[in-house]
């Protein structure tokens, strides 16, 4: 049974920005087919079903719609105020299993797939109805429409959900299998997590320098209006502070301007992107994938593909850049990351 959304979004009032990924698996209840890196397809999925229960107004254009509408402000938000453009950072990402994702693949009825939402700041309080969102679009379908489905697309029910930190990897159980009890997950990374962890990480790459980020979904990189074909660093690191900066301003209390949670304030940004500039791409293997994504609303298709494959780096010092890569790696970087772009592993 749905319940009542608040009558407002959740409001910025907590000190300390986390990061709660949550991992839904699902078992398939009649034939279903995913393209490869389906991200667009189960955000447009998600954000249906949201829409259709909990959303007074779902057809209202008016930016100001999403201000006052939870489901809105949390998938949607649009703002004519935001300093580039008029859509915010939003406080979630769609997070994919990339070896399984990278290629179509077809389900038959008693297969099971799974998926990641990871949300940001004070976007958590809403947790209750992603899961039951997430129910609902196993009711509604995902996918291709299928002949065999009678031209619907293929359906599923919610399984299990559990968290995962996005760091660590460590997991635990939130719903278990045929339960409806929600336990409140623990596990989050936030900027304890972050600082300890780029503590042990530098000092793996005092003597050797060097570092490796694995691009494990299309990474979609613009830099000064110009899209990025190859993992530079510059592009790369700025766009993840650019991410890192607008969520934990816009989800948190803290306003800090350049601030990263877990590392000291960067009191210029110049001299910063001039010390990026010094990183040494030293090798890297990618390729590009193209791919789009189609909008129900404007009734279009928008290219959202980006490089994956590997990219290694060599620096002076890491200091001034592991904590905005390691939450770049909670985050996701680039573009599209509410469609699963942009997921990045960091290794020394």
């Amino acid at each position: 049974m749905t319940q009542p959304l608040a009558a407002q979004p959740p409001s910025p009032t907590q000190s300390s920005f986390t990061a709660y990924r949550l991992w839904f698996t699902v078992e398939v209840e009649t034939p279903l087919e995913l393209s490869a890196w389906p991200g667009s397809a189960l955000r447009g999925a998600l954000l249906n079903a949201l829409r259709r229960h909990y959303c007074y107004a779902p057809n209202d254009p008016n930016p100001a719609h999403s201000m006052q509408c939870p489901v809105c402000w949390l998938m949607a938000r649009e703002s004519s105020n935001w300093r580039w453009g008029r859509t915010p950072a939003r406080p979630y990402t769609i997070d994919l299993d990339p070896v399984h994702h990278a290629t179509r693949h077809r389900y038959a009825p008693g297969d099971r797939f799974g998926f990641g939402v990871t949300l940001f700041g004070v976007a958590f309080n809403l947790l209750p109805y992603l899961i039951l969102a997430v129910s609902e679009m196993g009711r509604i379908g995902v996918g291709r429409p299928l002949r065999e489905d009678n031209g619907r697309r293929g359906r599923f029910r919610l399984y299990q959900v559990e968290a995962v930190h996005p760091l660590t990897g460590e997991r635990e159980l939130v719903l278990l299998p045929n339960s409806t009890v929600v336990q409140t997950p623990t596990l989050h990374a936030n900027a304890k997590t972050i600082a300890k962890r780029a503590k042990a990480f530098l000092a793996r790459t005092a003597t050797t320098q060097r570092l490796t980020v694995r691009f494990l979904t299309p990474t979609r990189l613009v830099h000064r209006k110009q899209l990025v074909k190859e993992p530079l660093f510059r592009p790369l690191v700025a766009r993840a502070l650019d991410r890192i900066e607008a969520l934990s301003h816009l989800y948190t209390h803290d306003d800090v301007p350049s601030r990263v949670p877990g590392m000291s304030s960067i009191e210029n940004i110049p001299d910063w992107l001039a010390k990026a500039d010094t990183v040494r791409l030293v090798e890297h293997e990618t390729q590009w994938i193209d791919i789009q994504s189609y909008s129900k609303r404007t009734q279009r298709a928008t290219p959202v593909g980006g490089f994956v494959g590997y990219a290694v780096y060599e620096a002076e010092t890491w200091t001034p850049f592991v904590p905005v890569l390691l939450w770049a790696q909670v985050a996701h970087v680039g573009k599209d990351a509410v469609k699963g772009n942009g997921a990045i592993a960091v290794l020394a």
